[in-house]
């Protein structure tokens, strides 16, 4: 078995781990990266900036995606930077406890968003987002609706 970082990935190298790591997030982000034509490592690969075979070295635990795409990978799969920068090797245990932790909430006075409400209630599949965010629209304005209505009728 090769002990060298040029050998192929062995399942204690970090690119491995980081690979166990980002493939359920990659998944429940909704991208189809296990079927030969479901166009989801393209997918990833666009949405990040990254090329289609840095995404398949990646998901294979072959290589770590530069830093550069570290965090457009984090905003896309809706992960924790830190806990990403950790895991690639990027920032050390110790140095990323010792960061303020960031929070995942949306600054004080903004207005929530249901894309935002759905992520922070921890859904992450692009098409699970849209279709909650569709649903929450159209039930505020069936609210304002029906509020409309009853000052209509106090009138």
């Amino acid at each position: 078995m090769p002990t060298t970082k040029s050998g192929p990935a062995q399942k204690a190298s970090r690119a491995y781990r980081f690979a166990e790591y980002i493939r359920p997030a990659v998944l429940a982000a909704g991208y189809d990266i296990d079927s030969p034509r479901g166009g989801g490592r393209k997918e990833l690969a666009d949405a990040t900036g990254m090329s289609p075979s840095s995404v398949g070295r990646m998901l294979a635990g072959q290589t770590l995606p530069d830093p550069v795409h570290l965090e457009r990978l984090a905003e896309v799969l809706q992960l924790p930077l830190m806990e990403m920068l950790i895991r690639s090797g990027v920032v050390s245990a110790r140095a990323g406890q010792a960061a303020k932790p960031s929070t995942q909430h949306p600054p004080p006075n903004t207005p929530l968003t249901p894309e935002t409400a759905a992520r922070l209630l921890g859904i992450r599949s692009p098409d699970r987002v849209q279709m909650f965010a569709a649903m929450a629209r159209t039930l505020v304005d069936q609210e304002r609706a029906e509020e409309g209505r009853r000052t209509e009728a106090e009138v």
